[in-house]
């Protein structure tokens, strides 16, 4: 037996706990838009020659080790949707083998881009909240199916991943009570986000520019932490985004798929310019079984185009928050 030594540094890096600027040079999904960081999560491929200690922190649901440059890494197995999707080193992301073991990589834990979609969120009574909303400009993850059999968004699956079930105080066929809220953010920061009441109504279901009908999946309103847009403000004009039949290069709902999504099995067209297929909260009109989501180029799907079925697992997660952009 062969044993290697070697030195890891102490974690230099520091969570991200409050709402702050992103970086000058930072270029966006909206031209001119305004964006922050807050929160952490793993994104980028591990960059070959970094080292990783055995020594550990758990957060949420995931556990961090501390590589021998100071940053905080994800090991995750490869599961990727498609076998051509690349990291950003160029190297092969690689589909599961179920007659092997699974192959893992690691992942730096970085700072959440978001973008801030409105400094006046207003709640379902079109009153001001005092708060901002924000999205997050990449798609984090994959692997989170919507549900398991039904598209209504308060029994979701993944309002359950997103808050953790101890948020939500819901049963849920979700298994651990931590989910993307207790492992992104620090319980001081935690106490920073707003607790919003979502609307799920029929008319949050429908987009700009689409005809509204009565939808029989809908639910009534939820009070979460963490959220998925709704098909209306994924098309509000307001906050940058086009009607939602309009799709291509430039969409500013296009979102890129980051490492980590990908090994974890998120959706990421190789067209240059075009992004991963997202969730969004809103049931199709149509079916019990379909969820509305944001394809590649930026279309907000159409209710006519029934295949988001809410058990997949490609669906890229684009998490949103609201939260006070003063006095952080």
């Amino acid at each position: 037996t062969k044993e290697a030594t070697f030195t890891v540094d102490v974690a230099s890096y520091e969570f991200t706990e409050t709402v702050q600027d992103v970086d000058s040079s930072y270029a966006g999904t909206m031209a001119g838009g305004d964006y922050r960081i807050f929160g952490d999560w793993p994104q980028t491929i591990k960059e070959e020659g970094v080292e990783i200690g055995a020594g550990t922190l758990v957060r949420g649901g995931l556990t961090y080790h501390v590589g021998d440059d100071g940053n905080h890494y994800v090991k995750a197995e490869e599961n990727a949707c498609e076998d051509s999707y690349t990291y950003s080193d160029d190297s092969g992301v690689k589909q599961k083998d179920e007659s092997n073991s699974p192959s893992t990589r690691w992942f730096k834990v970085e700072p959440i881009v978001w973008r801030v979609l409105t400094e006046d969120y207003k709640d379902p009574e079109g009153k001001s909240t005092g708060n901002a909303l924000l999205l997050a400009e990449k798609i984090l993850t994959g692997g989170i199916k919507w549900a398991d059999s039904s598209s209504i968004y308060m029994k979701s699956y993944i309002r359950k991943w997103l808050n953790g079930n101890n948020e939500t105080g819901e049963t849920s066929d979700y298994g651990g009570a931590d989910g993307f809220l207790q492992t992104a953010f620090t319980e001081s920061a935690r106490k920073l986000i707003a607790d919003t009441t979502v609307d799920n109504s029929a008319a949050s279901t429908f987009g700009t520019g689409e005809s509204t009908q009565n939808n029989p999946y809908v639910c009534g309103k939820t009070k979460d932490k963490i959220f998925l847009l709704s098909q209306q403000e994924a098309t509000n004009s307001d906050y940058g985004f086009a009607t939602y039949s309009e799709s291509g290069k430039g969409n500013t709902r296009i979102r890129v798929t980051t490492d980590y999504a990908k090994a974890t099995r998120a959706n990421q067209d190789s067209t240059p310019g075009y992004g991963g297929w997202w969730w969004l909260r809103s049931p199709s009109c149509d079916v019990l079984l379909i969820a509305r989501g944001i394809l590649i180029g930026g279309l907000a799907y159409n209710v006519l185009n029934n295949d988001l079925i809410v058990n997949r697992m490609d669906g890229g997660v684009v998490p949103a928050l609201s939260i006070s952009l003063g006095g952080n």
